[in-house]
């Protein structure tokens, strides 16, 4: 039977939940790793998975798979993207403000003398 690819995840939580569903629904699943971590686990006897991975089905399942995991792909693309986000905007501007005082605080510090003995 020949193997579709069903999805790439890039985390682990995602690598979880897709696992889940294909399990409950009892469909046959192949997670293939993309790193070299992959062959490092299978040495060391390790059953977990990595990621980046892809999960593959099988043709005769691959519909039903696909129709089963579309909310977790389509609230996948649809999530809001941090970077426009003003909460996001406001908390990095301030996580770089107290960055910057720690570095003007550090060379103030070497250069009146603070570290010498």
């Amino acid at each position: 039977m020949e193997e579709k690819l069903l999805v790439t995840v890039e985390k682990s939580v995602e690598l979880f939940l897709y696992e889940g569903i294909l399990k409950q629904n009892e469909i046959p699943y192949l997670v293939k790793q993309k790193s070299v971590g992959g062959y490092m686990k299978i040495i060391a006897g390790s059953i977990s998975h990595s990621v980046p991975a892809d999960i593959y089905v099988g043709e005769l399942d691959y519909e039903k798979a696909l129709e089963l995991t579309e909310v977790m792909r389509t609230e996948e693309n649809q999530a809001p993207d941090n970077k426009d986000n003003p909460v996001y905007k406001k908390r990095n501007i301030f996580a770089w403000a107290i960055v910057s005082m720690f570095i003007l605080m550090i060379i103030i510090a070497l250069v009146t003398g603070a570290f010498k003995g």
